[in-house]
C-alpha cells in the first residue's frame, strides 16, 4: 500500500463512528410518527444510503414528511459528540509522509466539514468532494474518482478507495482503482478488495 499516491477516503463508518447518532435520528424520527423499527435494521437500510432508509420506511408505513422529521434530529449534529477512529490521525499523517495525498469522497454534504474540523483532521485532506459539489457523482459510480485521479495525477495502479460499506468499495471498482475495506462490527460486510483491515493500526503497518 505504500505506493499508493491518491488515498480516497469515504467519510461515514471510516473517518468518523456517525452510525449511532444517523440511526438514533431516524429512530426518533420514526417514533414521533408512531412506528418503532430496531437499530440494527436502521442501520442496514442506511448502509445502501440514508434516503434509501428514508425511503424505505416512508413507504413501508406511509408516511408523509419522514425526511424533514428526520432532518430535523440531523440538525443537532453540531451537538453530537465527534467520535474519531482509534489510529486514523497517524495513518493520514503516515500518508503524508509517504509523499501521497489524502481525499474525500462521501455521499453525505457539506456538514462533514464541521466534523471534520472538531476531529482536528479537516487540513489533512487535498480535496474534499460531498454530495455539494459540482464533481459529486453517488455511489457506486466511478465518476468522482476518475475525476479526483485525472485532477490530481493519479492512475489506477496508484489510486485505493477506503471505505466500509459495499456502495464504496463499488465506486472503487467501476473506476479500476484498487480498495481496501475496513471491517467495522457494526457493518458486517465482506465485499471483494485488495486490502481487508480490521482497525487502522493494521493499516500503518501496511504504510511502513
Amino acid at each position: 500500500m505504500k505506493n499508493m499516491k491518491l488515498f480516497i477516503w469515504d467519510f461515514d463508518g471510516t473517518l468518523l463512528d456517525t452510525y449511532p447518532f444517523i440511526t438514533s435520528c431516524l429512530k426518533n424520527a420514526l417514533n414521533d410518527c408512531g412506528y418503532d423499527a430496531p437499530q440494527a435494521e436502521i442501520l442496514e437500510k442506511m448502509m445502501v444510503t440514508i434516503p434509501h432508509a428514508i425511503n424505505f420506511y416512508a413507504n413501508l408505513y406511509g408516511i408523509e414528511g419522514l425526511r424533514e422529521r428526520y432532518n430535523a434530529y440531523y440538525a443537532n449534529e453540531a451537538q453530537n459528540p465527534v467520535r474519531i477512529f482509534p489510529g486514523i490521525k497517524e495513518v493520514l499523517k503516515r500518508v503524508r509522509e509517504i509523499g501521497a495525498k489524502n481525499y474525500i469522497f462521501t455521499n453525505r454534504g457539506d456538514s462533514i466539514y464541521a466534523m471534520l474540523e472538531k476531529a482536528g483532521i479537516l487540513d489533512e485532506f487535498e480535496e474534499i468532494i460531498t454530495s455539494a459539489n459540482p464533481a459529486f457523482v453517488v455511489k457506486p459510480a466511478p465518476d468522482t474518482i476518475n475525476y479526483l485521479m485525472e485532477k490530481h495525477g493519479g492512475d489506477i495502479n496508484n489510486t485505493v478507495m477506503i471505505g466500509d460499506r459495499v456502495c464504496d468499495l463499488e465506486s472503487g471498482y467501476n473506476a479500476n482503482c484498487r480498495t481496501c475495506h475496513l471491517l467495522t462490527p457494526s457493518v458486517p460486510q465482506y465485499p471483494k478488495c485488495d486490502w481487508r483491515i480490521k482497525d487502522f493500526y493494521e493499516m500503518l503497518d501496511l504504510l511502513k
